[in-house]
């Protein structure tokens, strides 16, 4: 029997078995099987293993290395010199290296080699981190075309106007349709309701006003040379082909319109969105934008060679609401095109919150030039759900003011938008004159200046009313914009972003967008043509619009079928159509839109619809988060500074959600509300931060647009929009870890059990008695505690008299060497004015003069001792200065010098010499005998100009504030204005006269009183024009002065003929210091120099000047000789407003009379009727008296 062989011996036989070669059975490696219960992988858990981390280890070992080179050079150089001492710092860490490109902390933090860019649609702002504030260029440049902007489309204006078929003139009112014209109308009976509504007045006829003014105004040429503020336009070879191909920036918008040869503006961005209507190919939309930023870099910050641009770093501002393909493609121009070494993205709204240095919850809105975006930010993130962007901002606003000017006869009807120096003005007109101001609404005259190239420079004079504040109205009145072309030409050249596995959009979305977008959306879109599906217009009416339904397919439709939910899902909304909090966030009925909506519905509403939406989002409907958020809603971009509009969106705010006290907070006020978020972003390059925020090229070279995987944060936000929780990927969006610098805590905290009763024991009796007794009074307390009461003594004091227990009404007299006591401190120390009584002739020629005569060095010995001038006694005698005076009257009338012996009404002057009458005839200056006289004037009195009182002079009076809302030049309506004095209280005129003979009869003892407070009140003529016909009614020179066309009103109720002027009341006002020259009515005289003209008879030639009656009439229709006519000054009075608290606190009333002014019983008149008359006999008669007693004085 044969055995069974072994499977060995088998291999043996058939030379399989194996021998001792110690060779595998492949050289694969064996992977051993997972231990289930004990398993363990290093996966993605090291910093090498991320390959951005991994290339800023390898910088900074680089960074490292070459510091220690460059250390041991230092220290090989200074062995050979001699000099062992070596100090260099070297960064171990340096993380602060990695964000700034490697050039070192310090240059880091200062911000040396970090450059900020903050493009916008109109202006590009750009400067260096440390830079104060960022250099402002407009966002354009010109290249060489067949034509300029406003020659294409057949020259077409913009605002773009009605055109009848048989080229006949269109009135004003029918420029822009319809239906501009009627929500126009609507607006301005809005505004007037409000106004009456607030107490504010408001004319009937300001319309027809400004109409009338504007419709007859011409312009007023005036020549280049005496044009101050003329332009500097941009000079253009004369040969075209030595022509540049393109300028940026502001040289761009001042090229000649007519240049040869032309060149076009082209915007590359417009309404935060690629600029795709005005550009044919999408590389020369790139390339421009990659100009104009190169441009800005060489000539606002000097940096000529790429060489330079690769050691800076560049923080670019993108929006909130951003498009992957538009930040995609910046960064590859930036890093690719214009060279920078490294790169980061910041949303606007959180660099918003940098500049302003807010650390809390707040709601940013921020309005632009063409967009408005709104965005929630809560610790340091933007709320992504909640971002908002508007196509609405500062260019509708200019456009629509520009169309209501036009509404109302805009005198310049030639206003073109299209072209360069029409959009400069308009631009100009609109920061300077729109508000949000409701006191400023009423017919206000302006002018302004169209300076264009090649022509005199044009002033007009305009008037407005409403249309300052209802241009700007239109951001909570949209409908009032032109929104048909704002949506042209989209998604013409540059495709959406889809994602490469899944197939579909991968733009950010935003809830509170795609709330809007749904409710502007129709359930049938209309186009102007049935092919094009981007030219989509958002509440256009036009007469070729045709009607499409959205296919199957669309996202519109998609979205409505994902969801189950009708296509208008919206929050519930109060009667105007907000949306309340709290309501439509449930997960059942919350819609998201796809984000290709944007393409097909123009994203435009009323602007608190749309803040409101964006806090309700952003809370989720809870009430504790909303107030957070309300507390501060930062106002911001270059329409935020629009006087009173921050306070008019808080008013719309609070009026719409009334249980929330929501308040709208400004930037700093030293800051610009444009440049906040530049400023934020420049904050941004300074902080401290352990991880990489900047993108190298090196990086962005490797992996291209799948550098972004690595810059996604996930963020858990708890209570978002109905759920629970929700995870929310913002691309570019890092977290900042900030260095602590201090220890940690030695040990575990401890609880201490700490009573809370210890305000309870301080409040004890007996706590407080023990203070008593450890703390005595340091006082001597006497019978009377240092106040006696004892009246026996005091004399008088029981008839009434109580001048013993009053301080003195006349301040006794002051000792000489007490007075230097009382010098303020300012004082001590500093030499004392000579002439200390004449305060206005410190530091004058005069003075200077009597010092030079004793401190000047002719006044020096030679001894150096100084010379006192000898003083003559006699020529101090004032016999001897009243005969100097009369003296120099003998030397200009020889005629009537008084030559006889002195009496007690006569006075002989000194004896005149032929050097007096020499120095008479060629009068030189004191001082300054170079000068030489060009005319002189006779100074006397104008008898016929003075009053008709016994004092025969006039009073000043100053306001003293402005009394009319013109601040930047004079009212011309003060000069025919009218100043009533109400009539002084009869107790007080009483009590002063009887202080004022009380002064008189012991002037040592009793003080003077002062003048009484006299009120008045101000009128003045509604309009420029009325003023002009009052100062020519007035005007005795005027022949046309007793034309009765002149007057503008009607007194009799009953009248159908003008016989009035009729003055408003301003205001009331009342005096306040008051100062009389009764006893010297000469102290102050007013003079005015008069010139005839030429082939006038003087005054003094012309005879028979009276009336029939033989009575002299002058002052009417005279003609002065050449002289210098004084006029004296008797009272100089303050006129302040008055204030209902200070009519309670008259000086001397009694309490009755006190409160029955404070009452307001006295007589207001509203509107004063102004009437001019000649003198009757009495008056011409009293006249006459009180001009012949002043004469003969």
């Amino acid at each position: 029997m044969v055995g069974k062989k072994s499977g060995k011996a088998l291999k043996r036989e058939e030379g399989l078995e194996r021998t001792d070669n110690n060779m595998s059975f492949t050289s694969w490696p064996v992977i051993q099987g997972i231990n289930q219960k004990n398993y363990y992988t290093e996966y993605l858990k090291r910093d090498d293993q991320i390959l951005p981390l991994r290339l800023t280890q390898e910088e900074r070992r680089n960074r490292l290395a070459t510091q220690h080179k460059d250390k041991d050079r230092a220290r090989a150089l200074n062995e050979a010199n001699g000099d062992m001492d070596v100090s260099m710092d070297i960064d171990e860490e340096g993380g602060l290296d990695d964000m700034a490109g490697g050039s070192g902390d310090q240059d880091f933090l200062s911000g040396n080699n970090v450059i900020v860019i903050h493009p916008g649609s109109q202006n590009l702002r750009i400067g260096f981190a440390n830079d104060a504030l960022p250099k402002s260029v407009p966002m354009v440049i010109a290249r060489k075309w067949r034509c300029n902007e406003s020659e294409e489309g057949g020259g077409e204006p913009a605002p773009k106007r009605i055109k009848l078929s048989d080229e006949a003139e269109i009135a004003p009112r029918q420029l822009f349709g319809e239906e501009f014209a009627n929500i126009y109308d609507n607006m301005c009976q809005t505004l007037k309701v409000r106004m009456r509504q607030n107490k504010r007045k408001v004319l009937p006829n300001s319309k027809e006003l400004v109409v009338n003014y504007n419709d007859r105004i011409e312009p007023e040429q005036i020549p280049e040379h005496n044009d101050l503020q003329r332009v500097e336009w941009t000079e253009i070879p004369r040969n075209p082909k030595d022509a540049p191909n393109y300028f940026t920036g502001a040289a761009a918008l001042r090229i000649p319109e007519n240049s040869n040869p032309r060149y076009k503006l082209f915007w590359p961005l417009r309404r935060g969105w690629y600029n795709e209507d005005d550009y044919d190919n999408k590389f020369r939309l790139f390339e421009d934008i990659t100009t104009i930023i190169e441009e800005a870099i060489k000539t606002q910050l000097k940096i000529k060679k790429s060489q330079d641009l690769e050691q800076c770093s560049c923080i670019f501002v993108v929006p909130d609401l951003y498009e992957r393909n538009y930040v995609t493609q910046t960064m590859e121009m930036l890093l690719r095109d214009v060279g920078f070494g490294r790169i980061c993205f910041i949303q606007e709204s959180l660099a918003a919150t940098f500049g302003c240095g807010h650390m809390y919850p707040c709601c940013v809105v921020d309005i632009g030039a063409q967009k408005t975006s709104i965005c929630c930010v809560e610790d340091g993130q933007c709320m992504p759900e909640s971002r908002i962007n508007l196509k609405l901002g500062g260019a509708d606003i200019t456009e629509t003011f520009i169309k209501m000017m036009l509404f109302d006869h805009f005198p310049y009807t030639d206003v073109n938008l299209n072209r360069r120096y029409d959009f400069l003005l308009a631009e100009e007109l609109k920061a300077k004159y729109c508000t949000m101001k409701e006191d400023n609404i009423s017919v206000q005259l302006y002018d302004f200046h169209v300076r264009a190239p090649n022509q005199p420079t044009r002033k007009y004079m305009f008037k407005t009313y409403d249309e300052v504040l209802l241009a700007v109205l239109g951001l909570f009145r949209p409908e009032i914009f032109d929104n048909s072309r704002k949506l042209r030409g989209r998604r013409k050249l540059i495709p959406p972003s889809y994602d490469q596995f899944e197939d579909i959009r991968n733009d950010p979305t935003s809830l509170a967008q795609s709330r809007i977008v749904s409710r502007l959306a129709p359930e049938t879109f209309e186009t102007s043509a049935p092919a094009n599906a981007n030219g989509i217009i958002n509440g256009a009416k036009q007469a070729s619009i045709l009607k499409r339904n959205l296919p199957a397919g669309h996202a519109f439709n998609l979205a409505k079928e994902s969801h189950g939910t009708p296509s208008r899902d919206t929050p519930t909304v109060d009667a105007d159509g907000t949306p309340l909090p709290g309501t439509g966030t449930d997960g059942a009925t919350t819609e998201v839109l796809e984000p290709c909506l944007r393409d097909d519905v123009l994203p435009v509403i009323d602007l608190e619809t749309a803040v409101l939406t964006s806090l309700d989002i952003a809370t989720g409907g809870d009430e504790k988060r909303f107030k957070e958020f309300t507390r501060s809603i930062l106002f911001l971009g270059g329409v935020a500074k629009t006087p009173d509009l921050s306070n008019y969106l808080e008013s719309r705010l609070n009026y719409l959600r009334p249980n929330f006290n929501i308040l709208i907070t400004q930037p700093p006020r030293e800051m610009d509300h444009a440049q906040v978020v530049w400023k934020g972003a420049s904050v941004l390059a300074k902080l401290r931060s352990k991880f990489p925020i900047f993108n190298a090229f090196k990086r962005q070279t490797l992996l291209y647009n799948q550098i972004l995987c690595n810059f996604i944060v996930t963020t858990a936000m708890s209570g978002a929009v109905g759920r629970s929780e929700r995870v929310v990927h913002q691309d570019y969006i890092v977290r900042q870890r900030y260095s602590n610098a201090l220890p940690p805590p030695p040990g575990a905290p401890k609880l201490l059990d700490i009573p809370l009763n210890g305000m309870a024991t301080y409040t004890m009796p007996v706590y407080t008695e023990r203070m008593y007794k450890a703390q005595p009074f340091n006082i001597e307390a006497d019978a009377f505690l240092g106040m006696p009461i004892d009246l026996v003594g005091m004399p008088g004091i029981f008839e009434g008299d109580e001048s013993s227990i009053q301080a003195p009404l006349v301040t006794p007299s002051l000792d000489a060497k007490d007075r230097s006591l009382l010098r303020p401190l300012k004082s001590l120390g500093k030499p004392k004015n000579e002439i200390a009584d004449v305060s206005f002739l410190r530091r004058t020629q005069y003075v200077a003069e009597d010092r030079s005569r004793v401190e000047g060095s002719g006044g020096r010995g030679p001894t150096g001792q100084v010379k006192r001038r000898k003083i003559d006694a006699t020529k101090e005698d004032p016999m001897y200065i009243l005969r100097s005076v009369i003296k120099s009257f003998d030397i200009a009338n020889p005629q009537s010098a008084y030559t006889g012996p002195d009496s007690t009404t006569q006075i002989r002057g000194l004896t005149v010499n032929q050097e007096d009458t020499k120095a008479w005839k060629n009068p030189k200056h004191p001082t300054k005998p170079h000068l030489k006289m060009v005319d002189s004037y006779p100074l006397i009195p104008d008898l016929t100009g003075f009053t008709e009182d016994e004092q025969g002079g006039y009073a000043v009076l100053k306001f003293v504030g402005n009394p009319t809302e013109m601040t930047n030049k004079l009212d011309p309506r003060l000069e025919a204005s009218v100043l009533r004095s109400l009539d002084v209280d009869p107790l007080v005129v009483e009590e002063f006269q009887l202080r004022t003979s009380q002064h008189k009869a012991d002037p040592e003892h009793v003080k003077a009183p002062s003048l009484p407070t006299v009120n008045y009140e101000l009128f003045l003529p509604p309009n420029e024009e009325q003023a002009r016909g009052i100062k020519r009614k007035r005007d005795v020179l005027n022949p046309e002065r007793d034309d009765a066309g002149l007057y503008t009103d009607i007194h009799d109720p009953e009248g159908t003929v003008n016989d009035c002027f009729k003055l408003n009341n301003v205001r009331a006002y009342e005096s306040g210091r008051q100062e009389t020259f009764s006893e010297w009515p000469y102290k102050e005289v007013a003079i005015a120099l008069h010139d005839p003209e030429p082939g006038s008879v003087p005054e003094a030639d012309v005879e028979g000047d009276g009336d029939e009656d033989g009575q002299s009439r002058r002052g009417e229709g005279r003609k002065l000789q050449k002289a210098a006519y004084f006029y004296p000054i008797v009272a100089k009075t303050q006129l302040k407003p008055r204030r209902a608290a200070q009519l309670a606190h008259m000086m001397g009333l009694p309490g009755a009379a006190a409160a029955a002014r404070a009452e307001g019983v006295e007589e207001k008149i509203d509107v004063l009727a102004l009437q001019y008359r000649e003198q009757n006999e009495e008056e011409r008669e009293a006249r006459t008296q009180i001009l012949t007693s002043l004469a003969g004085s």
